[in-house]
């Protein structure tokens, strides 16, 4: 959607790395350039009414998540709670957890997951989160709203 697309800023975040190769190549103009948006950088826009949930999940790269409209419910586990989280084991979702809602889980079948510390947050409208690669996260709407997830590597 070109128009939708006009009326995104990329942040400059999103040209920042903790490799030096990277580093070296964004000196060398062969990295990925904040301006044009990279060739690796996705631009991914979230809308949905109040209740639209996003089942628990990693995302394989850094992931800047920007609140426009509305607030959503986000709940985080680091990387190392993954053997708790009980991923898909084959198949496309092997990066979602088996687990739908946090809140109703089936201690018999998923025992270790009540064990997994998180920390939870209320992102609202104007404010970013970043998640680093990797880290679980299930998302709420708290009510009808839009936001734009800015991936890069």
């Amino acid at each position: 959607m070109p128009r939708l697309r006009a009326d995104i800023q990329i942040p400059d975040y999103c040209a920042l790395s903790l490799e030096d190769d990277d580093c070296e190549a964004a000196r060398e103009g062969d990295g990925p350039g904040v301006s044009g948006g990279g060739d690796d950088l996705r631009i991914n826009a979230w809308l949905g009414p109040v209740g639209t949930q996003s089942p628990l999940h990693y995302d394989r790269y850094h992931n800047i998540f920007a609140q426009v409209v509305g607030s959503k419910y986000i709940r985080l586990y680091p990387p190392s709670e993954g053997s708790k989280l009980y991923a898909h084991t084959s198949g496309p979702h092997t990066i979602s957890s088996q687990i739908i809602d946090p809140d109703e889980v089936d201690a018999a079948r998923f025992p270790l997951f009540a064990e997994a510390p998180y920390v939870d947050l209320v992102l609202r409208q104007g404010e970013c989160l970043y998640l680093p690669p990797r880290w679980w996260h299930f998302v709420e709407s708290r009510e009808t709203s839009f936001s734009v997830s800015f991936w890069w590597n």
